[in-house]
């Protein structure tokens, strides 16, 4: 299993919110739904090669 600090970024696709977890959960703690998660980490040098990928969650 991966340590939480190697845990990767999963983003909700209906509302946005976003955890840290080996495996996204089945239903979103946000809005209580059963969505789709996207991996939003951030794996290059240009965001620091951790948390959540600025790009990939909307910013510039």
């Amino acid at each position: 299993m991966t340590d939480q600090n190697q845990a990767p970024w999963w983003k909700c696709n209906e509302c946005g919110h976003t955890l840290q977890a080996n495996e996204p959960p089945e239903q979103c703690p946000s809005c209580n739904k059963k969505c789709e998660f996207v991996n939003v980490t951030c794996y290059t040098p240009e965001c620091g090669m951790g948390g959540p990928d600025p790009k990939l969650m909307g910013g510039k």
